[in-house]
C-alpha cells in the first residue's frame, strides 16, 4: 500500500471499465496496481478502481435452512445486508484504500441501484475511516467532458434513492423467498423433483409469465378452427388478386364461395387514394432498445442490455439503463460533429445534412431525471466492434439520428371491391419522401401498387374454402416488453432479467422469435389464476413502483409501504395455503406427465 502514498482522493466506479475511462480521462498516465486481484488505477493524487455491482445483498439474519413451519415468520422476520458471494475482497480493498483516502468520489451508475451501491460503498469505507469525506459523481456517458465535470462538481448521495432501492429489495426478498419455498417444499412433499430445482415466483417475474401464458388461456377458451375462403380473381391487365376471407364455421364459408361462384364477376366500386406521415421515432430509452433489438436484430432483452452495457463501458454510447426520451442537456450537434469520423459513409453523410440546418427532434414525454436518451457518444473505427456489438451500436447511431429527420410521406391506396355481395379490399402503399427511413431501413415498409379503378371488373377464377387450425398468437419479445411497460412491470435495468427467468425456470421458451409458455408455465399460472389472482395480478407491481417512487422523493417511509405490501401478500398467503394441495397436485402432474423442459428452457432461437 506504500505505493499509494499517504493522502489522495478515492474513487469508486462501479465497473473496471468505467474506472479504467476515468483513469484516463483524470490521470491521463497512472500506474496500474492489482491489489486482492482487482485493478486499482494511481496517479496525480487520484486512486480509481471498480466494483462489480453490489457488493452486499439482503437477507433474511437466519432461516437459511427451507422449513414450512417457519414461512410465516419470514413476513416480519429480521432482514440485513450481507455480504454477497464473490465480494470480500471489494470489501477488503475499499477498506484498505479508504484508510488513508481524504476524499471518496462515489462515481457509480447515476441510478436509484447506483446510489444504493454508492451507500454500500461509503458504508464499508467509513468503517475504517470514519472521517473520510464522501462526494457523488454523476454522469451519463463516459465522455472526457462529462467526466470532468462531474469530478469537478460534485452532488450529496440521495439517501431518498437509497431508501427506494432498499424499500423494492425488502419487498422483493420477502414475498419471493416465501412462496418461492412454500411452492418448492410443498411439490417435494409431494413428489421427488430433481436437486436444485425450485418453483420461483417473483413479484415481477410472476406477472411476466401470466403474460407469456395469456395468449394461450385465450386460445384454449375460444375456437380451435376457422374456415377460410380463398378468391383468386383476374383482371384483364393486371393479372391475378388473390383475397382471403375467415368464417366461423364450414356453412358460412360454404355460402359465401357459392355467392361468388353464381356472381363469377367482381367490380371495383369504389378507389381512395390519401398520404400520411409517418413520424421518426422517440428517442431511444431502455425499454425501446430491448424492444426494437428484439424486433429489428433478432436479439433477446438479456443479450441486447449486456451488450449495451459494454458499449457504454467502452465508451461509445451513452448509459442504456435510462427511461427519458427527452434530450435534456445532451449536445445534439456535438454529437453529430463526432458522428462526421463514422466509418460509414452514409452515417457521416447523414450528419454533414443535420449540421447545415437547425435541429428540431422528436421527442417523448418520459424523463426519469437522472439521465438523458441513449445516444453515441463516439463514432466506431471499423473493425473496432465485434459484429453483435456493431449491430447494437448501429441502431444507437441511426435511431439516433433518425430522430433529428423529418416524417416520411407515404401514399396509401384502397380498392373496394364486391362480387357476390361480399365486400373485397385491395391495399397498397409508396413512400413519396423517405425521410428519417434513409437512415432507419428497419421501418420501412413494404411497397406495392393497386393498380386498379372504379368500375373496373375482375373474373372469379377459383374458389376454395378449407378447414385452418387456429394457433395460439404467443407474443414476441418486443411485444412483451411493451406490456410489461405499460403494466409498470419491472424496470428498464430489470424487465430482460424477469424474462430471462422464466425461460431458465422452464416456464417458457424462445421458439422463432415468440415467447412459448410450457406447460408447466402454463399450469402454474392457470392454477394461481383460480386460487388466488393477487399473486399474478398485471397491476399489482405497477402499484407498488407507484409507492416506490414516492419514497425515492422522500414522502413516504420505507417501513411503512413495505409493511402494507407485506399485508397484500399475507392475505394472498392465507387463501394460496387453504387452496395448497390443489396447485400442487396440478403442478405435479405437469412434471409427472414429462413436460417440463431443463432449467435451461431447452432450445432458443
Amino acid at each position: 500500500m506504500k505505493a499509494l502514498g499517504r493522502s489522495y482522493s478515492l474513487i469508486v466506479a462501479e465497473k473496471n471499465k468505467v474506472a479504467k475511462a476515468i483513469a484516463n480521462v483524470l490521470m491521463g498516465r497512472y500506474k496500474t496496481l492489482r491489489l486482492l486481484g482487482i485493478p486499482v488505477y494511481v496517479g496525480k493524487g487520484l486512486v480509481v478502481t471498480g466494483v462489480s455491482g453490489h457488493v452486499l445483498n439482503l437477507d433474511f439474519m437466519g432461516y437459511e435452512e427451507w422449513r414450512r413451519d417457519t414461512l410465516e415468520e419470514l413476513f416480519n422476520a429480521k432482514v440485513g445486508y450481507k455480504v454477497r458471494k464473490g465480494g470480500w475482497k471489494y470489501v477488503k480493498l475499499i477498506g484498505q484504500l479508504a484508510r488513508n483516502a481524504r476524499a471518496l468520489y462515489l462515481a457509480l451508475d447515476n441510478d436509484v441501484e447506483g446510489e444504493h451501491i454508492g451507500w454500500e460503498v461509503l458504508g464499508i469505507a467509513r468503517r475504517s475511516n470514519p472521517r473520510i469525506r464522501a462526494y457523488r459523481m454523476r454522469f451519463s456517458s463516459l465522455d472526457p467532458r462529462e467526466i470532468r465535470h462531474a469530478f469537478e462538481h460534485p452532488t450529496d448521495l440521495n439517501m431518498n434513492w437509497v431508501e427506494k432501492s432498499a424499500t423494492r429489495q425488502e419487498v422483493d426478498l420477502r414475498s419471493g423467498v416465501i412462496f418461492t419455498r412454500l411452492l418448492t417444499l410443498s411439490l417435494r412433499r409431494r413428489l421427488k423433483i430433481p436437486r436444485g430445482r425450485i418453483i420461483s415466483y417473483g413479484p415481477c417475474q410472476s406477472p411476466t409469465l401470466r403474460l407469456i401464458v395469456e395468449p394461450y388461456l385465450r386460445w384454449r377458451a375460444g375456437e380451435k378452427y376457422k374456415y377460410e375462403l380463398t378468391l383468386m380473381l383476374e383482371h384483364p391487365l393486371y393479372g391475378s388478386f388473390k383475397f382471403t376471407k375467415s368464417y366461423g364455421s364450414l356453412k358460412e364459408a360454404e355460402e359465401a364461395k357459392e355467392k361468388c361462384l353464381k356472381a363469377k364477376v367482381a367490380e371495383v366500386m369504389k378507389v381512395r387514394t390519401w398520404r400520411e406521415e409517418r413520424k421518426p421515432p422517440y428517442p431511444l430509452d431502455a425499454y425501446e432498445l430491448a424492444s426494437r433489438a428484439a424486433r429489428f436484430l433478432k436479439l433477446p432483452s438479456r443479450r441486447t442490455m449486456a451488450v449495451a452495457e459494454d458499449l457504454y463501458r467502452g465508451g461509445f454510447i451513452s448509459y442504456p439503463r435510462t427511461e427519458t426520451q427527452v434530450y435534456r442537456g445532451v449536445n445534439l450537434k456535438g454529437v453529430l460533429r463526432r458522428l462526421m469520423e463514422h466509418y460509414d459513409s452514409r452515417i457521416r453523410e447523414a450528419a454533414k445534412r443535420l449540421l447545415e440546418g437547425p435541429l428540431r427532434p422528436r421527442e417523448g414525454k418520459s424523463d426519469d431525471r437522472a439521465h438523458p436518451p441513449i445516444y453515441p457518444v463516439r463514432a466506431a473505427r471499423k473493425g473496432e466492434l465485434s459484429r453483435e456489438h456493431l449491430r447494437v451500436y448501429d441502431l444507437v447511431v441511426r435511431h439516433f439520428i433518425a430522430t433529428l429527420l423529418p416524417p416520411a410521406r407515404i401514399r396509401r391506396k384502397r380498392a373496394d371491391i364486391v362480387i357476390g355481395g361480399l365486400k373485397l379490399e385491395a391495399t397498397g402503399l409508396k413512400v413519396e419522401e423517405l425521410g428519417y427511413l434513409r437512415i432507419y431501413h428497419f421501418e420501412m415498409p413494404k411497397e406495392g401498387d393497386v393498380p386498379l379503378s372504379e368500375g373496373d371488373k375482375l373474373y372469379l377464377r377459383e374458389a376454395k374454402v378449407r378447414k385452418v387450425k387456429i394457433k395460439p398468437r404467443y407474443l414476441s419479445e418486443g411485444e412483451l416488453i411493451k406490456l410489461m411497460r405499460a403494466k409498470g412491470i419491472g424496470t428498464d435495468s430489470t424487465m430482460h432479467e424477469h424474462i430471462q427467468t422464466n425461460v431458465d425456470r422452464g416456464y417458457a421458451m424462445r421458439v422463432k422469435g415468440k415467447l412459448v409458455p410450457t406447460p408447466l408455465g402454463v399450469t402454474l399460472i392457470d392454477s394461481l389464476l383460480k386460487v388466488v389472482p393477487d399473486l399474478v395480478d398485471v397491476n399489482l407491481r405497477s402499484n407498488m413502483e407507484k409507492e416506490f417512487s414516492l419514497v425515492g422523493e422522500g414522502k413516504l417511509r420505507k417501513e411503512d409501504v413495505v409493511g402494507k405490501i407485506m399485508k397484500v401478500y399475507q392475505e394472498a398467503y392465507y387463501k394460496l395455503s387453504d387452496n395448497l394441495n390443489w396447485v400442487i397436485e396440478e403442478v405435479a402432474s405437469a412434471f409427472k406427465a414429462g413436460k417440463v423442459r431443463a432449467d435451461t428452457g431447452g432450445k432458443r432461437d
